[in-house]
């Protein structure tokens, strides 16, 4: 035969068994054939194999029937060295032996379940021969072999796959729903729409009651709303406009889902569960609300920059999402006029950038995965325009009291917008 016809017939066999290891898991390593030579030179001595050709055969039989496992499967080198000198003097035991051992350590370093290879018995002769012809001449041979390809590690023999070694399997990667679209399924359920009453205080008029605000709320159990107190609080005023004192409304919601014109979905006067407020903290309660509360977030897990939703009824339009960002997040609020009372409280205060308006307050603020994780509060804008109402809710450019009667336009450039960390209300039920 030909040079090139050997070539030719070498290429071939190599690229049949690249082909086949791609179905494989492991290998014949020559450090695992060298331990079947130790091995076969010594049953041959004992008198249990004629030749090393039948004790070779029969031992990487049993071998591929328990599964063989190759330092392979680490690809760092320096690993494979140190199991392989862990393994070296089972080699002098079996071939099943050194398998094994190399099987627990490479499992080990993988992290994966270490399964115990079963020990392999093997089956004596019926008949054997008291004179066996040792044929030492092939094992040496073959020792001479191994000795010769020791550094040659890339020609392997390649066994059956066996079912204890896991397998990668294809997964499908789900891509991520819009996040808008993440925030109107989770937050959107929890949110109400807050109508706060006053009574007329023209007796004479027909109608006895007035809306004296609007605002928002949360549910955050299923007969509890959060909101913010100054969404649900009346100021009294004396004769001469000037406030006097403070009171709860008659306070009516409506989920925003649901249709305003229809009297029966509105739920009426709602009681005052717990409040707080000179941080700004109420929670209402009614026990036919029947609402799906918001999954909560701690303060303490939140990141400044995290990506968030504000959620609320901004001019009375119900169910709007606005995008913003954590600006800053206050442990300790500053000392200014209209945080001092949260700092006076120890109250962390959120600050955010997304766009609210009047009638976000009380809302929540929901971060990417829709976690409720703030309550709307305040809003300021250093030396932006601000609207100013007298007590029945009229624009006035002359108010009694500017602090209480004035309000900063909260949707411009550079808000700067106040949220009680809901984390913050746990200690008001």
């Amino acid at each position: 035969m030909s040079n090139f016809i050997k070539i030719n017939i070498f290429i071939f066999i190599q690229i049949f068994l690249i082909n086949t290891s791609v179905i494989a898991n492991d290998y014949m390593s020559i450090e695992l054939q060298k331990a079947v030579s130790i091995e076969c030179k010594k049953e041959i001595k004992n008198g249990k194999y004629d030749n090393y050709e039948e004790c070779s055969n029969s031992l990487k039989e049993a071998l591929n029937k328990i599964g063989v496992v190759s330092v392979s499967r680490i690809n760092d080198l320096n690993i494979q060295k140190k199991i392989e000198k862990i393994c070296v003097f089972k080699k002098k035991i079996s071939a099943v032996a050194y398998n094994q051992c190399i099987h627990k350590h490479v499992y080990k370093e993988l992290g994966l379940e270490i399964i115990e290879i079963p020990l392999v018995i093997s089956v004596e002769k019926e008949e054997e021969e008291e004179n066996i012809t040792i044929d030492n001449s092939i094992a040496e041979n073959e020792d001479n072999n191994l000795q010769e390809n020791k550094e040659l590690d890339s020609e392997k023999e390649v066994v059956e796959i066996i079912p204890d070694i896991p397998v990668t399997e294809v997964k499908e990667i789900e891509f991520p729903e819009d996040n808008w679209q993440t925030i109107s399924q989770k937050a959107i359920p929890a949110t109400y729409y807050v109508l706060n009453w006053i009574k007329n205080p023209d007796n004479k008029k027909k109608l006895k009651y007035l809306i004296n605000g609007s605002g928002s709320a949360v549910a955050i159990e299923n007969n509890l709303l959060a909101t913010a107190c100054h969404v649900v609080t009346n100021f009294i005023y004396n004769d001469k406009d000037e406030i006097t004192g403070e009171e709860f409304g008659i306070i009516n919601v409506l989920h925003v889902n649901d249709n305003p014109r229809d009297p029966s979905k509105w739920i009426r006067r709602l009681k005052l569960h717990s409040s707080d407020f000179k941080t700004d903290r109420c929670i209402l309660h009614h026990e036919d609300l029947d609402a799906t509360p918001a999954n909560k977030r701690h303060y303490n897990d939140l990141k400044e920059y995290e990506v968030v939703y504000a959620v609320g009824n901004p001019q009375g339009y119900y169910g709007k999402i606005a995008q913003g960002k954590i600006t800053r997040l206050y442990n300790y609020p500053p000392p200014l006029t209209h945080l001092v009372d949260f700092a006076k409280a120890n109250i962390e205060i959120i600050e955010t950038n997304a766009p609210i308006d009047k009638g976000n307050s009380g809302g929540g603020l929901f971060d990417s995965n829709g976690n409720l994780i703030g309550i709307a509060s305040r809003c300021n804008i250093t030396g932006g325009p601000r609207a100013c109402t007298d007590k029945n809710g009229n624009l006035t450019f002359s108010p009694q009291n500017p602090l209480e009667q004035c309000e900063f336009y909260c949707n411009k450039t550079q808000p700067q917008n106040w949220f009680i960390p809901i984390s913050q209300y746990e200690n008001l039920k």
